[in-house]
C-alpha cells in the first residue's frame, strides 16, 4: 500500500491543523498527567473505610524498640 499517495494521508494526516492537534494533545496530556495521577491516588484514599477503633490489635513487646 502506498501510504503517501492515499487520500487519508494527503487530506488529513499531512495537514497543518492535524499536526497542531497532535502537538496540543501531547502537551496537554504531559501537563495534566501529574494532576490525573494525584486525583486517582486521592480518590482511592477518600473512599476507604476508616479503621474500626474497637478492633485494635495489641502490639507485641519490643515493637517500638523499647525492650
Amino acid at each position: 500500500m502506498d501510504l503517501y499517495h492515499s487520500w487519508l494521508y494527503q487530506k488529513i494526516i499531512n495537514t497543518q491543523w492535524f499536526m497542531w492537534t497532535i502537538v496540543y494533545v501531547t502537551l496537554g496530556i504531559n501537563i495534566l498527567a501529574p494532576a490525573i495521577v494525584w486525583f486517582f491516588n486521592n480518590y482511592r484514599r477518600l473512599f476507604k473505610k476508616p479503621a474500626d477503633p474497637s478492633n485494635k490489635q495489641s502490639q507485641p513487646s519490643g515493637a517500638n524498640g523499647d525492650e
